[in-house]
């Protein structure tokens, strides 16, 4: 039975002083880093071979205190434990590195967690080494310590494996995200019914490696039939992974991660002006208004992939004959930024997203999250959608013409082309890139908050917000 939200509330409204509860991996790095700039005490849980990133990276001091002496605040600030139960609330630590066998250990530990006034910080490594299975059943049903962020929308991300994943919750928003194509499965491989003229991508988990997928892409139907064949001969592809898979259109253009913080907190606020008149140019409440402009845009990055990246910088003739399939393994992430203008539709498709997810599964996001997109060049017919939520952003003063999507150089007619960012995938937790962000602050959240706001900023900004003015069951699941 899934955890209730109202009992996780109860729990935190007892907290005196929460202390950020975060699994070391993934974006961890931003998370401490930010909870050391707020104030807020940090727990690190982490596995022996994965210790050295942070006991090499420790994040110590005091909010406004310069870091002259880094091994003086590492010894008075920082300790490591095997225990939960060897932390003391009342220690004069300000974080603890808890190095556990493995990561699912800490399920064993709640009621310790709960007495020290813990909230998880939810990241993709936390959902995959805790969550126990594609529905995170372990996370929804047992692991009874309040999350900032949504308990059972963790496992939307596992698409394929669950019947409403993200792509179903960008079909109730109405955005856009690639097409897929049906396919039959024999042993050898798989065929289409009818034939596809269009370059194509199937994704599949991979059979060695449980967390991670197999990419192949292709330049027709028939293209990807044959390298499928090659694939399952070469053992990198069997039966049960192929009827799993999914094959989907390639969106040609660049990879934009837009991360993303929807502030519970702020969407109780006035806003002035600013609601009246989003309320008014978009035909929705203000009570709407403020939850979209609470839904608040902090950063763009980029994924580096490995073996992909490596190919790409390769000359032609040489990418030709190598006839190893590129991995897509994320390795690195860069920042980005985004013609001014392209924002807007960013923007849109967000809010869409953010309030199906309150209409499907309330309370839906609640903080840091990340809409990752191809930003791509067609007719807008191709892509847009028509909501299944209340809320229809396609009402009000939205695009009509080529001059409304800032396209002045074409002619006016009702159907022009235009950028549209396509929905690769959804991250309802802290996103994976935002380490790029860390220390150097999110590029358009710095530029709002006049100082750096990297995400873990922004996590730790919130939490101690809601802290202060007994606010925190506003945050937790």
């Amino acid at each position: 039975m899934v955890i209730r939200r109202e009992e996780m509330q109860e729990i935190v409204k007892g907290y005196q002083e929460p202390i950020g509860l975060n699994l070391g991996s993934h974006s961890a790095l931003d998370a401490w880093q930010g909870q050391r700039n707020y104030g807020i005490r940090s727990i690190i849980y982490t596995t022996p071979g994965r210790a050295r990133i942070y006991l090499q990276n420790p994040m110590v001091g005091k909010p406004d205190e310069v870091v002259e002496n880094l091994p003086i605040l590492v010894k008075r600030d920082l300790r490591v434990v095997n225990d939960p139960k060897d932390i003391k609330k009342d220690g004069d630590w300000k974080s603890v590195i808890l190095i556990l066998d493995k990561y699912s250990d800490i399920v064993k530990y709640v009621d310790e967690l709960v007495d020290l006034e813990c909230i998880q910080i939810t990241n993709r490594a936390f959902a995959v080494y805790v969550g126990g299975d594609e529905h995170c059943s372990v996370i929804e049903n047992e692991y009874a310590v309040p999350l900032m962020g949504s308990r059972t929308l963790l496992k939307i991300e596992n698409r394929g494996e669950i019947e409403k994943d993200y792509y179903w919750f960008a079909e109730q928003a109405g955005i856009p995200y690639p097409k897929s194509y049906r396919y039959e499965v024999y042993e050898g491989g798989i065929r289409f019914k009818e034939p596809v003229d269009e370059p194509m991508l199937l994704k599949a988990e991979h059979p060695h490696r449980v967390f991670e997928r197999e990419f192949i892409f292709a330049a027709d139907s028939q293209d990807l039939e044959e390298k499928v064949a090659r694939e399952v001969e070469a053992g990198n592809l069997n039966r049960e992974a192929i009827e799993k898979a999914r094959v989907e259109q390639i969106v040609l253009g660049p990879h934009a991660n837009f991360n993303f913080f929807f502030s519970p907190l702020d969407a109780k606020s006035e806003w002035g002006d600013a609601e009246e008149c989003f309320a008014k140019l978009y035909n929705v409440s203000l009570e709407e208004a403020r939850i979209c402009l609470a839904n608040q845009f902090l950063s763009i990055d980029e994924r580096r992939e490995t073996i992909l990246d490596g190919v790409k910088r390769l000359p032609a003739d040489v990418q030709q004959k190598i006839k190893k399939v590129p991995s897509f393994e994320v390795t690195a992430h860069a920042i980005l930024s985004l013609r001014e203008s392209l924002l807007k539709d960013v923007h849109r498709y967000a809010d869409r997203f953010l309030l199906a997810c309150r209409e499907h599964d309330y309370p839906g996001i609640i903080g840091a999250w990340c809409l990752q997109t191809l930003i791509t060049w067609d007719r807008i017919s191709k892509y847009e959608l028509k909501p299944a939520i209340k809320l229809d952003f396609t009402s009000g003063t939205e695009a009509k013409t080529a001059k409304d999507y800032g396209l002045y150089d074409v002619p006016e007619e009702r159907d022009p082309y235009m950028h549209i960012p396509v929905t690769q995938d959804v991250a309802l937790r802290h996103g994976g890139g935002t380490n790029v962000h860390m220390g150097l602050g999110a590029q358009y959240a710095n530029a709002k908050y006049k100082k750096r706001m990297s995400t873990g900023d922004r996590i730790a900004l919130e939490i101690r917000r809601a802290w202060k003015t007994n606010q925190l069951h506003e945050l937790v699941t």
